[in-house]
């Protein structure tokens, strides 16, 4: 079992914190944008792994950026969160094999299936939506019930969420991304299994 450098993961942290993630302010979330597509790339380079799912979650309080990371036959799931302007709190978990469920190797399966990366995906619907992206990954594993694989990025504008979708396979945009769209996502699982 391979050991996520939790070094690289807080000067990783400390960079997208320090150059503005996002902020809450009042009600709405404040986002730049390249922001995922940027905390992407750093994810993958800094893990050597590929990204399933990343997210900014907006609940109460500030906002932490979320991923679940495929590395070798692992997956790692990596939250970062600006405590206060000079703390950073960093979670990193590895999924024991014994957690994986056949979702979570459908997802893996299917990110090593795509020839468009999730950076250029980002960026795309970015310029399609003329807003920032806050959530992007594997739109639904590919299987029996399902031969497209797409990528799924949401973006937000104001208080207004949009659900885009980009073909993983040839980077073209998708005209119905919630046909393609499971709301199962592996963040949410990697967050209620990690040790």
């Amino acid at each position: 079992m391979t050991t996520p450098n939790v070094t690289a993961f807080m000067a990783t942290a400390a960079m997208l914190l320090a150059g503005g993630l996002a902020s809450a302010q009042g009600d709405a979330l404040i986002v730049p944008m390249g922001t995922l597509a940027h905390a992407t790339q750093v994810m993958e380079q800094d893990t050597g792994g590929k990204v399933l799912d990343i997210r900014l979650a907006d609940e109460k309080g500030d906002p932490v950026f979320e991923a679940a990371i495929a590395k070798d036959d692992e997956v790692v799931y990596v939250s970062i969160a600006s405590v206060t302007d000079s703390v950073t709190a960093i979670k990193v978990s590895e999924l024991p094999p014994w957690l994986m469920n056949y979702k979570l190797e459908a997802y893996m399966k299917s990110i090593h299936a795509a020839k468009v990366p999730l950076t250029e995906a980002i960026l795309k619907a970015e310029k399609e939506a003329k807003a920032p992206a806050i959530g992007a990954g594997i739109a639904k594993p590919l299987g029996s019930s399902n031969a497209v694989l797409a990528y799924y990025i949401e973006t937000i504008k104001g208080k207004k969420r949009q659900l885009l979708a980009v073909d993983a396979r040839n980077g073209a945009m998708i005209a119905n991304p919630e046909a393609v769209y499971e709301h199962w996502t592996p963040v949410k699982v990697a967050r209620r299994l990690a040790p």
